[in-house]
């Protein structure tokens, strides 16, 4: 069976509620330059994972840079995500997660997409550990 790689609007973490928990008590693991914030809760929605994008004005001055990056984040993790919705399922996990770009000078896609990967393989375990 082939994987659903749509990233649909369910799946994308738009509450303030849901942001300002993840800012209070919630998880942390970085890869240069991808910081995830990640936090287990239930979900207005019913899918595994609700993810937020974001890059920061600060490092990133124009806003065509943060568009494009934000593109590549969210292809990365749109053909990246049925490894950890797998994991989430199997569990009956709901987990709320914001990806954060730090300043780095090589934000291509290849670097962004393998660190991608590594990131959504940490939650993963860590979810497992929490159980």
């Amino acid at each position: 069976m082939e994987a659903d790689n749509r990233f649909n609007r369910t799946e994308r973490l738009k509450q303030k509620r849901l942001f300002d928990a993840l800012f209070s008590g919630a998880k942390r693991s970085f890869a240069h330059p991808l910081l995830a914030i990640w936090k287990p809760m239930p979900l207005p929605a019913k899918v595994p994972i609700q993810i937020g994008f974001s890059v920061p004005k600060k490092a990133y001055k124009k806003a065509s840079d943060r568009n494009t990056i934000k593109r590549k984040l969210r292809e990365a993790y749109r053909l990246q995500k049925s490894f950890l919705t797998d994991h989430l399922n199997e569990q009956g996990t709901q987990i709320a997660l914001l990806i954060v770009v730090q300043k780095s000078d090589n934000t291509s896609y290849e670097v962004l997409q393998k660190k991608m990967m590594v990131l959504l393989q940490e939650v993963a375990d860590k979810t497992k550990h929490a159980e």
